[in-house]
């Protein structure tokens, strides 16, 4: 079966960034562009280097990934529909993490110096970016301060409001997404078996259904009204394990 191949003008099209540039300048944009497919998950930008590329997610995903010398790991995904990454584009500071394909995956890749060519003299193109590097940057932002205001579970329904958000589009309200319980474990969750607790709790809720290798956040107005109320205090237990009820 012959898989669809994606089109680099339609992608251009499609992108507020690129929307205020002419036909010819696309065009000649989209004619330096590749198309990569992936079989296997590779490595495509080492931490510590700039990279070539400013990637569209045709399908397949982008993993972030952070790993330390003590085996810590940790991954942010990035799925179908969108690029990886602006900043790394336009920063001139090399990535402070790995970008890693995911397998299958197939990607437009579009080199980052014809981007920046082609935007340099397009002020709304260049504000287009700004607003897609605040959208990642009040994502990270929101995800770093729940550490400290919510505990376990009401800090996983925050994050899957920040990854429905319109802003951010990595779920879609009501619509099966690609985050999986792998995914949510190195999001600082603990092991797949804690993960799986706490998902199966927020069903029990009717706050998410869990179908085979997704999430669905059937309402973002029920997460909302769930991280609003305040958390019950827990009651103590004695040594009889009859339960005490705080002061």
């Amino acid at each position: 079966m012959n898989r669809p191949q994606p089109d680099p003008i339609a992608i251009l099209k499609a992108c507020s960034v690129f929307a205020t540039l002419g036909e010819q300048q696309m065009r000649e944009l989209a004619g330096k562009a590749r198309i990569e497919h992936y079989a296997e998950r590779t490595l495509l930008t080492l931490r510590g280097e700039t990279p070539e590329y400013l990637r569209y997610i045709f399908s397949g995903g982008v993993d972030l990934v952070l790993t330390t010398a003590e085996d810590g790991f940790s991954a942010l995904p990035m799925f179908a529909g969108r690029w990886a990454t602006w900043l790394g584009c336009f920063s001139s500071e090399p990535l402070v993490h790995d970008l890693w394909s995911s397998a299958p995956a197939t990607f437009v890749a579009f080199p980052c110096r014809e981007v920046q060519k082609a935007l340099g003299h397009h002020p709304e193109a260049l504000r287009q970016v700004i607003e897609h590097v605040g959208e990642w940057t009040r994502f990270l932002t929101g995800w770093m301060l729940s550490f400290a205001a919510y505990g376990p579970e009401k800090r996983l329904v925050y994050l899957l409001l920040l990854a429905s958000s319109q802003a951010c589009s990595i779920a879609r309200e009501g619509q099966p997404t690609a985050v999986t319980q792998t995914h949510i474990s190195q999001f600082g969750f603990g092991s797949r078996q804690k993960v799986s607790r706490l998902l199966r709790s927020l069903a029990e809720k009717g706050l998410i259904e869990m179908k085979y290798g997704s999430v669905v956040v059937p309402s973002r107005a029920r997460l909302e009204h769930y991280i609003a109320a305040p958390t019950p205090p827990r009651r103590a237990v004695s040594r009889n394990s009859r339960p005490i009820d705080p002061p």
